[in-house]
């Protein structure tokens, strides 16, 4: 029943579309062009030919700046060598 009910959703969606874009484009009128007699205008054929697009790569213009990376400090938080067996200890007496 959900099936039926979303395909009838999907169908009335699709045609309110296409009578939406139908009634944009016979909305559309040129100046200049002629219409017959119900108002439609005459179908309009392009014909585009494929062209070769040519390029380069372009790189920034100007001096390069070299920036210089901050050194990797250790850490200073030392953890003493008993602490992991305190900790254990801790959470067993818990």
């Amino acid at each position: 029943m959900k099936d039926s009910s979303n395909g009838r959703l999907i169908r009335i969606l699709v045609l309110a579309a296409c009578l939406l874009s139908a009634r944009g484009v016979s909305a559309q009128s040129a100046k200049g062009e002629t219409t017959d007699g119900d108002g439609w205008v005459p179908v309009k054929h392009l014909t585009f030919t494929p062209e070769d697009v040519e390029g380069g790569l372009v790189g920034p213009e100007g001096e390069l700046i070299e920036i210089a990376r901050r050194a990797t400090q250790p850490s200073l938080i030392e953890i003493r060598a008993g602490f992991e067996a305190e900790v254990v200890k801790t959470m067993e007496n818990m």
